[in-house]
């Protein structure tokens, strides 16, 4: 009995492909856009609002923890 629970519970994991896809996404896109703000081309006021908007589109799991930190 003990040795099924073991293996339920490492079969589990906390992030599966569809969390690991979607912080992906987000992170790809947040470099872009810091790329873009440090070559000038947006404000931090811009990356700001991208990063609303990406967080809302992407709801990325570590994204939104760190959004949530600082």
């Amino acid at each position: 009995m003990g040795e099924s629970s073991t293996s339920a519970t490492f079969r589990s994991s906390p992030m599966d492909d569809g969390l690991f896809a979607r912080e992906l996404d987000y992170q790809i896109c947040m470099s872009i856009t810091e790329g873009l703000l440090q070559q000038t081309l947006l404000t931090d006021e811009e990356v700001h609002k991208a990063k609303i908007l990406l967080l809302q589109k992407y709801r990325p799991p570590i994204g939104e923890l760190l959004a949530e930190a600082g």
